[in-house]
């Protein structure tokens, strides 16, 4: 493997930590929270004599070089009251300023994207940010907070219907989204085979998910990045809180153990099996399951300089359908952070994290025990350095390296007297090492750029045995023409590429904004699913010489307005993304333990544009939002083989693809503490393929199917609503709870999951399966003591 570029831009990476400051006064103002004594990520210092300001890093700290005079400094953030400070700056000076917080849950925005006037000052375009205090008074099924079903309200974002694992942004599939906490990648998002979102939101503390060219700091995904962050554990003293739902209940305790080591602890667990008796479907009613998930964090500052974490998830599924299958799938996160402040303008961190996700199959048919295996795991390492040259220009630069681990398939028999045969598909290695350097920086203050440069270098490792074709034909178990094994650690085959990104704002009006921006993104691993929604026997797979990695470029331009001084924000935004080396497949593709799966894969290339539309009132006791999004995405597989082309080899909709999709949320303060939230959503049906004819084959009736995705499932729409209850008396009082009481699908609409045929009396059938077709009431508690 060539590594000339990523060696290159690993000596830039060391010849930036030695960076000299610049030879003047500088002003370093560290901003907690008056309350717990935390940090305050995000703040903003402005100062009056030049009009002139900075923002927070990670750990609250604002650093600005000044010339030297009497300045007035105004500091502020989202949810405290604004602080005024008067500082003689004749020599470099720290200073530590706290914030006193307003106490406001209760006029918080809603879900929404921007915040303030972030979406015009920012150079960042197709950023979605959550209010999690909101998040839980959101009317959503069974009264259980979802992050997830929140993202969905949001224009570019979609899922693949009720009931459905992952989501889809901007006509990307589900794997095609880099989901972290606290740095570590989940492999899978969902409980309940995609019913609820499994990371517990009582204890996260920042959500955004960035639908464009996101930062040169990520990379490996092709479709957008979800940045989830749990919150550090309280200084000050214990706290409890938590909530109960109808499926589930949930804790969280937070306090110090010593003065400079706090801890964070939660976990949720589920008992749906109670819901399940109520169903009349005997399939359902005899079905069985189980979740839940715990997360700890540890936070230790022996100084004002050093800052060390440790943070760690898991997670179990049990679902079992009546009588013959159990599935049981997990997940494992472990994450280590260091994050050293060498000056007031240079942070230097270093990580390391794991992060596996398992999947177990039992067989409990007499005589047909088994048990199915399969996972992914990943361990990485990556340093970073953050370091302020102005207040308004940002460099970041960093490496990492990846490590991942696949068993695509393992099949044993469980029992004396099973008839199964074991089968074994020989695991995946692979290697990946990336570096890259990020800038922000505001030339004036009405034009300011995001730029970074990415290098990231992939190899498949042995040991494997890699199978050659003949190049003629088809390639297909019969067709193969040699075979060659590889040792172990001995490289098979690499890739690697750059990944430019960049992200430009021109202010044309005093509240109003256009920005642009374009990127490129590659992608080494690929989830393997046959199905329109994941699914636990879903696998992941490496790139190989056969599976070339996923590639996409998008270019995104957009118009920003507020009105009202940032009560009303109006937005419009459209895209264009190309994508390289999609993963499609053969007609009755047999993909679970097949040890030539690269014979049921075809390489297809991708398409998705679209235009979104959204309006949002942040101000005042009636707020909301509309989102439109008017999108598509279509997909070609094109090949020098006829009978492979699929729809002839022209473009066709994808799974995903979902013309028109509408969104309208609305929450309204009421006297008492009481407030209103209700949801109302609209997209189109997923496509689907129907048939369209029949023919006899040895004297059988078979059913045709001619083009793939050329039908559609009718159209989706739901209205839901929400009570909830504050029981503070006045907004400082720290004890209290929060009553929620919401109806899901308010009209009881049967929305269609999916459509299908079944021959009966020598005719062709047709059923809808619903997975909600009836009002879902529910009640929640939340509590914080």
């Amino acid at each position: 493997m060539n590594f000339r570029l990523f060696l290159i831009m690993f000596v830039c990476f060391l010849q930036t930590i030695p960076l000299l400051a610049q030879q003047r006064f500088r002003l370093s103002v560290i901003v907690r929270d008056a309350t717990t004594k935390k940090p305050i990520p995000g703040a903003s210092l402005f100062i009056a004599e030049t009009k002139s300001g900075a923002r927070a890093d990670s750990l609250g700290v604002i650093t600005i070089n000044h010339p030297p005079g009497i300045l007035t400094l105004y500091i502020s953030a989202v949810g405290y009251i604004r602080g005024r400070e008067a500082s003689i700056l004749d020599a470099n000076k720290k200073i530590e300023y706290y914030l006193q917080p307003r106490s406001t849950d209760l006029e918080e925005v809603d879900v929404r994207a921007v915040r303030a006037d972030k979406n015009i000052r920012s150079a960042q375009m197709g950023q979605i940010q959550l209010s999690m205090p909101e998040l839980k008074r959101m009317p959503v099924v069974l009264g259980e907070p979802d992050i997830l079903k929140a993202l969905s309200l949001q224009a570019g974002v979609t899922t693949a219907g009720e009931g459905a694992g992952g989501f889809n942004v901007r006509g990307g599939r589900a794997d095609q989204n880099l989901v972290l906490v606290d740095g570590a990648p989940l492999f899978n998002t969902s409980h309940l085979l995609g019913f609820y979102t499994n990371v517990n939101p009582d204890l996260v503390q920042d959500v955004s998910l960035s639908k464009g060219a996101f930062s040169a700091q990520y990379g490996g995904r092709v479709s957008s990045l979800l940045l989830m962050s749990t919150r550090n554990g309280n200084k000050d003293g214990w706290r409890v809180s938590g909530g109960l739902s109808p499926v589930s209940v949930r804790a969280v305790v937070d306090g110090p153990i010593t003065k400079k080591l706090t801890l964070l602890a939660g976990g949720r667990i589920a008992f749906p099996n109670y819901l399940l008796q109520l169903f009349p479907s005997a399939s359902v009613k005899n079905s069985r399951a189980f979740f839940f998930d715990g997360n700890l964090k540890l936070t230790y500052t022996p100084d004002d300089r050093n800052t060390i974490s440790l943070s760690a998830y898991r997670s179990q599924d049990n679902f079992r359908f009546p009588g013959d299958t159990l599935y049981g799938w997990k997940s494992d996160v472990l994450t280590g952070r260091w994050s050293y402040l060498i000056r007031p303008n240079l942070q230097f961190s270093l990580t390391g994290l794991y992060s596996g996700y398992h999947l177990n199959v039992d067989g409990v048919t007499p005589g047909l025990t088994f048990r199915f295996s399969s996972y992914i795991e990943q361990r990485e390492g990556k340093a970073d350095l953050f370091y302020t040259i102005r207040q308004k220009h940002k460099i970041q630069t960093g490496v990492n390296g990846i490590i991942y681990g696949i068993q695509t398939g393992n099949v044993q028999p469980t029992g004396e007297n099973s008839s199964i045969n074991s089968k074994r598909i020989d695991p995946e290695r692979g290697r990946e090492l990336g570096a890259y350097i990020n800038t922000e920086w505001e030339l004036t203050p009405k034009i300011s750029f995001q730029a970074g440069l990415r290098y990231s270098a992939f190899a498949l490792l042995g040991s494997r045995t890699v199978y050659g074709y003949d190049q003629s034909v088809p390639r297909s178990p019969e067709t193969v023409t040699d075979s060659i094994h590889y040792g172990k650690g001995q490289s098979i085959q690499t890739y690697g590429g750059l990944e430019p990104r960049l992200s430009l704002r021109v202010q044309i009006a005093k509240h109003a904004a256009i920005k642009a921006s374009a990127g490129r993104t590659r992608q080494y691993v690929n989830l393997v699913s046959n199905t329109t929604a994941i699914t636990p026997l879903d696998f992941w797979k490496l790139s190989d010489r056969y599976v070339p990695p996923q590639i996409a470029d998008q270019v995104s331009l957009g118009l920003f307005q507020n009105l009202r001084e940032n009560a009303i924000e109006v937005s419009i935004e459209g895209y264009y993304k190309r994508l390289q080396n999609q993963i499609e497949y053969r007609y009755g593709a047999n993909l679970i333990l097949n040890p030539t799966l690269e014979t049921a894969l075809l390489q297809a290339s991708g398409r998705a544009y679209g235009v979104e539309l959204g309006v949002s009132s942040n101000k005042g006791r009636l707020t909301g939002q509309l989102n439109y999004t008017y999108a598509r995405s279509l997909i070609a597989v094109q090949t020098p083989f006829d009978e492979l082309r699929i729809n002839g080899g022209d473009y066709y909709p994808s799974y995903i693809d979902r013309p028109h999709t509408l969104n309208i949320q609305a929450r309204w303060a009421m006297s008492h503490n009481w407030s209103f939230s209700t949801n109302f959503v609209y997209y189109t049906g997923v496509p689907a393929t129907y048939p369209d004819g029949q023919y006899t084959y040895n004297g059988e009736p078979v059913q045709d199917y001619s083009r793939r995705n050329a039908d559609r499932i009718p159209d989706y729409h739901r209205l839901d609503v929400a009570f909830s209850k504050d029981t503070r008396f006045t907004k400082a009082q720290r004890r209290y709870g929060i009553w929620t009481l919401g109806i899901y699908n308010l009209y009881a609409h049967k929305n269609p999951y999916s459509i299908y045929f079944t021959r009966y009396n020598q005719r062709t059938e047709s059923y809808r399966l619903s997975v909600f077709g009836t009002l879902i009431p529910s009640v929640a508690y939340n509590f914080y003591f």
